[in-house]
């Protein structure tokens, strides 16, 4: 995935898909049962949205992780540009300020001269302090916009790479299970480009980890290809390929908060 350096994305290598977080319980990682997330009449869960109109347009027209850069490097220098011009109408206006409470003050006489250039020189600084403040706001912005650009790149690379491996559907099976607590009766459902897969597999699967009794398999339109939830008697697993990476990327963007303060 895309990671933010600076003004540019460095890319890590491959992506451990199983590894991305899935949505679980507090207790025993399986949630209460109650509504499933998913159900034969239910509907999918909203996919993970882009949040500014600008970045969604460009991700639109990008089709690589290099293009993520220019346009990264591009939204940096815009930001720069942006600041610097604030920045330098900022210095002028209190220039411009400090040469007229002293034009007024020689006018006004030293006592009453000295209240003006105070009042006037009070009025620069707050004019530049207000200008670092908005500084401070165009980088951060484009920060948050290069993020976003980030874990959308993330989203292609991930979505990739389950189109491109078929096994990773068994990898993500497996390790969800791991974290089933009731084995009793475990439903998993599944895209149907990987139920074939899965079933073939089964043996397998459920020879992962001890306890399982009944084991079905059923496909779900609302699961993506890759991923899968794990129905049981006390609740269900969520390890949908869009769970992890809407997971991730609440992760990335609370990192990046506490960052900033």
């Amino acid at each position: 995935m895309g990671i933010i350096k600076k003004n540019n994305i460095t890319e890590t290598g491959t992506v451990d898909l199983a590894a991305l977080p899935m949505e679980v319980s507090k207790e025993d990682q399986i949630t209460a049962r109650g509504d499933s997330p998913l159900d034969s009449q239910g509907e999918a869960a909203a996919p993970l949205e882009i949040r500014t109109d600008r970045a969604q347009k460009i991700l639109e027209n990008i089709s690589d992780v290099d293009e993520v850069k220019q346009e990264a490097a591009k939204i940096v220098l815009e930001a720069e540009t942006d600041a610097q011009q604030i920045m330098d109408e900022a210095r002028s206006r209190a220039r411009d300020l400090q040469k007229k409470a002293e034009s007024d003050g020689k006018k006004l006489g030293l006592s009453e001269g000295k209240k003006e250039v105070a009042g006037r020189l009070a009025e620069a600084l707050e004019t530049l302090n207000q200008a670092v403040k908005e500084r401070k706001n165009i980088i951060k912005d484009a920060e948050s916009e290069i993020l976003r650009l980030s874990i959308k790149v993330a989203e292609q690379i991930v979505r990739s790479e389950v189109s491109l491996h078929r096994d990773v559907c068994l990898n993500i099976i497996s390790e969800a299970i791991s974290r089933v607590s009731d084995r009793e009766q475990i439903i998993l459902k599944v895209n149907r480009e990987d139920i074939d897969q899965v079933k073939k597999y089964k043996d397998r699967i459920t020879g992962l980890v001890d306890g399982v009794k009944n084991f079905t398999v059923v496909e779900d339109s609302n699961v993506e290809p890759g991923g899968c939830i794990i129905e049981t008697n006390l609740g269900y697993v969520d390890a949908r390929i869009s769970t992890k990476l809407a997971i991730m990327e609440d992760a990335l963007f609370r990192v990046a908060e506490s960052g900033k303060k």
